[in-house]
């Protein structure tokens, strides 16, 4: 009985051991820190979407990849999202290569994530009444904030728009044209003025050809004057 306790105590100790080692050597072989795969760290251990997939990979390459083809915006997002507490606290985006590519720059400072996005599903997007509206259709939301530039949208004004006055549609949208987590657009560098061409030379040929047609005119004006 005595030895059994004392084999189950240092298996329990040798599994321990090996996995903190194996954290360890799986941040150093994914390169990213232990909230990569484990979300809740370092309240909790339990593995996330990518650690389940390190687990069954042994690897993080190719994780949230889009399928082929040209998926619903938001599906990468969910890869994570959908299957993590979510966590209502403003805070600042941590920048991180493997998911988050980008810093805010939106609103002043004003802004986080759940301020545009839907909680519950990132492929969503949340106007300030609840209602949900997806990604690929931003402009209710912009025009949220953004009143009377959404006006001059609706007037064709602002943007670019196709079809008949009557019947003219959006070429573009918001999303198109501005970076939604960085929107005001950037310096851009002053082109040099445009160099217009010298008007064209006379042909060298030009002027003895002039002589030449100007020379038979003339004698035909004056063959058809001395006849009369």
């Amino acid at each position: 009985m005595r030895r059994s306790v004392i084999l189950t105590s240092m298996l329990v100790i040798f599994l321990f051991i090996t996995l903190a080692n194996a954290t360890e050597e799986y941040s150093k072989i994914t390169g990213s820190d232990c909230t990569a795969c484990h979300p809740d760290y370092p309240s909790n251990y339990t593995l996330g979407p990518a650690g389940e997939y390190f687990k069954e990979h042994g690897t993080l390459r190719g994780y949230g990849e889009p399928p082929v083809g040209k998926p619903e915006p938001g599906i990468k997002c969910n890869a994570c999202h959908g299957r993590m507490k979510v966590n209502y606290t403003p805070r600042v985006l941590k920048y991180a290569p493997e998911n988050h590519q980008f810093e805010l720059k939106h609103g002043d400072g004003k802004f986080w994530c759940l301020t545009c996005h839907d909680p519950a599903d990132r492929t969503k997007l949340r106007l300030f009444n609840g209602s949900k509206v997806p990604l690929s259709d931003p402009v209710p939301l912009c025009g949220q904030c953004h009143g009377p530039i959404y006006r001059d949208w609706k007037e064709h004004i602002h943007g670019r728009w196709v079809g008949s006055i009557e019947n003219a549609k959006p070429d573009v949208i918001c999303t198109d044209c501005h970076n939604p987590h960085d929107p005001a657009f950037k310096p851009i560098t002053p082109k040099p003025k445009p160099q217009y061409e010298a008007k064209p030379r006379m042909p060298e040929w030009y002027p003895l050809a002039f002589s030449v047609v100007f020379l038979i005119s003339f004698t035909l004006f004056a063959i058809a004057y001395f006849r009369r």
